[in-house]
């Protein structure tokens, strides 16, 4: 999936299972997401934190889901419920969706 970010764009890998009836997707990229919790200058750990949440997004768009709850739980997603509160994603969104950040 190929995911726009400022003036570049960014191929990111999903990977999907089923666990417990439970479907479960994992984004990858591993330029931006070399391990988990890299250390990095603020720019870049800006790219992480955006792309992240603009490829989970993408990834309902390319799903065609729209979720009725998204959890976020870190600070790595928090910026999930902002793109499409504030518009992005065009008229995908549009239905106001919950979030929790736990």
């Amino acid at each position: 999936m190929e995911v726009s970010l400022g003036d570049g764009s960014y191929v990111v890998g999903v990977h999907h299972g089923v666990v417990k009836g439970v479907r479960l997707y994992f984004l990858s990229n591993s330029f931006i997401f070399p391990h988990p919790y890299a250390e990095a200058e603020a720019k870049f750990t800006m790219q992480q934190l955006a792309l992240m949440a603009k490829a989970s997004l993408e990834l309902f768009c390319m799903l065609d889901k729209i979720p009725s709850l998204i959890v976020t739980n870190d600070w790595f997603t928090a910026l999930v419920p902002a793109y499409p509160k504030n518009g992005h994603f065009g008229d995908f969104f549009k239905v106001r969706i919950s979030t929790m950040f736990l």
